[in-house]
């Protein structure tokens, strides 16, 4: 396993969970990438994703708004990290984001979960499989959130492209010729 002591990791597309590890009473990040790739992060699993939010144009406060506007006010809500012409970086957090405890996992990683002696084994697309102390109801409920959110975002992104609000705009002045 890689180690990145120098605290510089960011969230990509190619990141696929990041694991809080405690060591010597200090909490890293273990990242695991789409490729299956795995490396040892110098911060805590909020603190990347925080100053991911901030790299990428946003905050961790904006994309928890963004998120509650379209879900709800609801605990745990997945968010967009950045997007990427119109392709959204989502995270989910299985437990309070700001928890030492909390592990986030990308949405386009997961491939399915499901329950085993009361924890929940995250099938992810490289084949890998993560096992979290979480139920697979939680896990559900994060993952339908996360597709909402996906969903909602397309939905935005989609009016970009379509031409009705131009050609709107272009017949009114045109009307005048």
């Amino acid at each position: 396993m890689k180690i990145i002591k120098d605290k510089s990791f960011l969230v990509s597309f190619e990141t696929a969970v990041l694991q809080p590890v405690r060591i010597n009473n200090k909490v890293y990040t273990k990242v695991t990438n789409i490729s299956g790739e795995t490396m040892l992060v110098g911060k805590k699993p909020y603190d990347i994703v925080r100053q991911s939010c901030a790299y990428y144009g946003s905050s961790f406060q904006q994309a928890k708004n963004l998120s509650r506007e379209t879900l709800g006010n609801y605990l745990k809500l997945p968010i967009i990290i950045a997007h990427d012409y119109g392709n959204p970086c989502i995270l989910i957090p299985l437990l309070s984001p700001k928890s030492d405890l909390n592990v986030w996992f990308s949405l386009k990683a997961i491939d399915g979960f499901h329950a085993s002696k009361g924890v929940c084994k995250v099938l992810l697309t490289n084949g890998q499989t993560i096992t979290v102390e979480t139920s697979a109801n939680t896990l559900s409920k994060q993952f339908g959130f996360a597709n909402l959110l996906n969903t909602h975002f397309l939905k935005r992104m989609s009016h970009l492209s379509y031409e009705g609000f131009l050609s709107t705009r272009n017949q009114s002045s045109s009307n005048k010729f």
